[in-house]
């Protein structure tokens, strides 16, 4: 097959503030072993050097920039970059992480022999700061096979930096991050999966996460509490797509996400938190989810059901017990 025969992958990197994290995430992109590319930079008007970082990048012509009148927030920026997608795949990668060089290959060569419309993908995760020899790339002379997951990808984690696209589902289903909500990443992975059953996994760590100290992911504030949003609109997704067959598996992810946010957020916002958990646990009850509980979440589950007057202070103790115990184990951990 020659290089006119290949499709055109578009990679969406979406940058705010990230001077310090650009230059590793472009070369990263730059240096994938399938060279067909269009590298979709959309800046969200940083308020640091990442303008001025980028300029570099733009002597290599697949780069196209894209650049926003006013900060408008990471769904925003996706969006413009779905908009401006010309490839027959598109594919997502955050401006502070890295991916292996055999990324955009690898998933390539799965969507031409399976005709996949989706392909997902391992990653692992570095610390911020560590030196590029000890970034844990895989190895490449691995021989792994793709397999069709069906749907045991909605059990997969939510994040967008995981998925390898046709571009036609993208654009046929209207698929969009929803705006001015953390944790847009949920709607967009179900909305996907509701939208086609030809889905296949290649089992490989080839997304490169870095942890930040500052990431969304390790959250306590009132940003948990868009959860509960993001959660009634997969709901509302499943049942405009009556896909009941998948109901318990949304169940079960919600309760898992209640419990991180109940367990972690704000005491100042547990209140809130409560009251929004028991109306989701009401919405999914009238809506026919049963009950699929491990005995953390049944316990969970059984506290939020509960009158406001035996939650709180039951949440309380669970909160405090579990406190104690993480400071317990960071104890233990200490070299003597």
């Amino acid at each position: 097959m020659n290089m006119g025969e290949k499709p055109l992958v578009s990679v969406i990197v979406p940058v705010y503030n990230v001077e310090g994290y650009l230059d590793a995430c472009l070369n990263s992109i730059k240096q994938q072993t399938y060279k067909k590319l269009e590298i979709i930079v959309i800046e969200d008007c940083s308020t640091d050097n990442s303008t001025q970082v980028l300029q570099a990048h733009l002597k290599d012509e697949r780069i196209k920039l894209i650049q926003h009148d006013r900060n408008r927030g990471l769904s925003a920026a996706r969006n413009t970059g779905i908009k401006a997608a010309t490839g027959e795949y598109m594919m997502f990668v955050d401006s502070d992480d890295i991916v292996d060089s055999g990324l955009v290959e690898a998933c390539v060569k799965t969507a031409l022999t399976t005709k996949a419309d989706v392909i997902t993908y391992d990653f692992t995760t570095f610390k911020d700061g560590i030196s590029d020899t000890d970034l844990p790339y895989p190895i490449h002379n691995l021989k792994v096979k793709p397999f069709k997951i069906g749907n045991k990808y909605f059990n997969s984690p939510h994040f967008a930096w995981l998925k390898f696209i046709r571009s036609g589902l993208v654009h046929s289903s209207s698929l969009q991050f929803p705006i001015d909500l953390y944790y847009e990443d949920w709607p967009f992975h179900w909305h996907l999966g509701l939208t086609t059953k030809n889905i296949y996994q290649l089992p490989v760590n080839f997304y490169l996460y870095r942890q930040r100290a500052t990431s969304i992911t390790s959250s306590t504030d009132k940003k948990l509490l868009d959860l509960f949003i993001i959660h009634s609109q997969v709901i509302a997704l499943v049942k405009e797509y009556k896909a009941t067959e998948v109901k318990n598996l949304l169940a079960n992810k919600i309760r898992q996400s209640h419990w991180s946010v109940l367990m972690f957020i704000d005491s100042e916002l547990l209140a809130i938190a409560i009251k929004k958990a028991q109306e989701t646990e009401r919405s999914m009850h009238m809506s026919g989810y049963i009950n699929n509980l491990d005995a953390k979440n049944r316990l969970l589950s059984s506290i939020v059901c509960a009158p406001s007057r035996i939650a709180w202070p039951a949440l309380q103790l669970l909160r405090g017990t579990l406190r104690k115990k993480r400071e317990l184990d960071t104890r233990w951990k200490k070299p003597l």
